[in-house]
């Protein structure tokens, strides 16, 4: 509990006016809903007094029945503006704690944005999805609801103990004395709580994943008509899942049947003990049995509550440990510079570059996936880089757009070293069209346009995609460049994926652009004049073709062939032509 508090601080400090507000009301609807229960004792008194005195005088009957009626007035109204109190007091708490949970989403949802690409290589999207949404919601259930009736049964306990230590200590002792005992049983059945909630979310989050991989999949899977295979999967999984849940619900229904239980002790405790007294005359007034009995029954919805939120607190516990674990991971890059932005003309060096994705497998292999790679390339020139499945192209253009840091040797850009080049500044300067076409499900425009830095205009996009020989393409759609593609464009032909990921690269005109094998796709003669026309519009930025067919490309200034993340070819200018 203290880790989860130790989490949640900032949060209560941040609202703190909120919450403090709400806690005084919470502390007012408790005396508004202690008031009237004395009188329900003298109601009661003054009832058995009317009909055991039927035969007094008018004024004495007449004196009795206005007590009762003031008494059911207090007890009518003491309910009624303390649920207006309580209706305010819900409204503070529970809001304040969504705007917590709005908090802590972004803030997650920023983390995430800032860890670099080796953390999505180790951690599934369902995984990080369930995080960001299942485990923020435990937590926020806890910061609201949970700490709420929480700290409602504390001081509401606290006020019933005193009231009822008034009337009589005894009594009170008695009625007491199985608390103790109740506390522990929850102490204990909250360990098995907490130990089935990880399992269940960890579980979760296997879940989300296989959901996620299989519809993002669905094409495959339809291909291979492997619908029944997965649909069997799915199956086993949401057994399990259902499995574990229903183990979870059973100590939740035994958390509830105790904490009833020893209610029901209570209850007893006060029919025997103040029956006994009451028949012995050490109780005057039948009221009194009546108000303990009022006193247990305003805490028992308090305490059958407790079990949720016992069930709640242990969930939350578990969650805010697994938001910690990526709220710690660092990012492998960092920004060295953010104070300078230093213009970028596009000169690229590589010094004994050598390059490992994991450790595991490098110390267990010795294998770098690029080893001391060496080249330079100038400002406004052409580079092909070309080679085997597994050379290491892909790794170098991610080492130049600086996803990842070499292992080994320096990338020099512009004469610095990239490591010390404003991070946002070099990316801005930076077009990269991957091997994969991602697109996002919106238009074709915005996914154009996402590319561009400033103001954009209609003129930048279609110049774009122009140039990408796309627009053609668009403009048969019905609805032209407002076409809204499906998730990861599913909608579009490969060769147009690629062109629209191309026009999106070239948009900001960058001065160092990437083509990672993205016109794979794409006809010979289409490229050629895809190329042709990216050349000519962007004369002054440095390009890095990386392909395996090198059949379409003329003009280059520079080429390389890798084998085995080394060098095998290094050849300057035109040598196929």
């Amino acid at each position: 509990m203290n880790g989860l508090f130790a989490f949640s601080k900032k949060y209560y400090l941040r609202y703190k006016l909120r919450l403090c507000i709400g806690f005084l009301l919470i502390i007012i609807s408790n005396i508004l809903t202690l008031i009237p229960i004395p009188y329900v004792g003298k109601s009661i008194n003054a009832i058995k007094n009317l009909f055991m005195n039927l035969s007094t005088n008018a004024t004495d009957s007449y004196n009795i029945k206005k007590k009762i009626l003031i008494y059911t007035g207090i007890i009518l109204m003491g309910p009624i503006i303390g649920g207006i109190i309580k209706y305010h007091m819900r409204k503070c708490i529970i809001s304040t704690s969504r705007m917590i949970e709005f908090d802590i989403k972004n803030q997650i949802f920023t983390h995430y944005q800032k860890l670099s690409l080796s953390f999505y290589k180790k951690n599934s999207t369902g995984d990080l999805m369930n995080r960001l949404t299942e485990d923020v919601s435990f937590i926020r259930q806890y910061i609201g609801p949970g700490i709420m009736y929480f700290v409602n049964l504390i001081i509401l306990f606290f006020m019933v103990i005193v009231q009822m230590l008034k009337i009589g200590k005894t009594l009170t002792f008695y009625v007491i004395a199985p608390i103790p005992i109740l506390f522990i049983l929850i102490y204990y059945i909250s360990i098995f709580i907490s130990k089935k909630s990880k399992k269940i979310q960890n579980y979760q989050s296997f879940t989300s994943s296989f959901i996620q991989e299989t519809f993002s999949g669905i094409h495959i899977i339809k291909s291979f008509v492997a619908e029944s295979i997965f649909q069997k999967k799915y199956k086993k999984i949401v057994q399990n899942y259902r499995k574990k849940n229903i183990e979870l619900s059973k100590i939740d229904t035994l958390l509830s049947s105790v904490i009833i239980f020893f209610i029901g002790i209570s209850y007893l405790m006060i029919i025997f003990f103040g029956g006994k007294k009451y028949y012995l005359g050490e109780i005057k007034e039948i009221g009194i049995i009546a108000e303990f009995f009022t006193y247990i029954n305003v805490l028992v919805f308090p305490f059958i509550i407790l079990g949720w939120v016992v069930s709640i607190v242990e969930k939350a516990k578990v969650s805010q440990v697994r938001i910690k674990e990526f709220l710690n991971e660092k990012p492998n890059i960092y920004n060295n510079n953010i104070l300078t932005k230093t213009k970028i003309f596009g000169n690229i060096d590589f010094k004994n570059v050598s390059f490992f994705y994991d450790k595991k497998i490098f110390y267990e292999k010795k294998n770098y996936t690029i080893n001391k790679i060496s080249f330079s390339l100038k400002s406004g020139k052409t580079l092909v880089l070309t080679g085997e499945t597994g050379s290491g192209k892909t790794t170098i253009g991610k080492l130049i757009s600086r996803l990842y840091d070499p292992i080994h040797g320096e990338i020099i850009v512009d004469n610095v070293n990239l490591k010390n080049h404003n991070l946002f500044s070099f990316r801005k300067n930076i077009g990269y069209a991957p091997q994969e076409s991602f697109l996002f499900s919106d238009s074709i425009y915005n996914n154009i346009a996402l590319g561009c830095i400033g103001r954009v205009t209609h003129y930048k996009v279609h110049s774009a995609a122009k140039m990408a020989m796309i627009e053609n393409d668009i403009l048969n759609f019905k609805n032209g460049y407002d076409t809204i593609i499906g998730e990861r464009g599913i909608t579009l032909s490969g060769g147009q994926k690629q062109r629209i990921c191309i026009a999106r690269a070239i948009i900001r005109k960058p001065k160092i652009i990437i083509f990672d094998d993205s016109f794979s796709a794409i006809d010979q003669k289409t490229r050629k004049l895809m190329i042709y026309h990216i050349k000519k519009g962007l004369k002054n930025s440095t390009i890095i073709i990386i392909t395996h067919d090198t059949s379409y490309i003329q003009d280059y200034d520079l080429f390389i062939s890798l084998k085995n993340g080394k060098i095998s070819i290094i050849e300057e200018k035109n040598i196929f032509s």
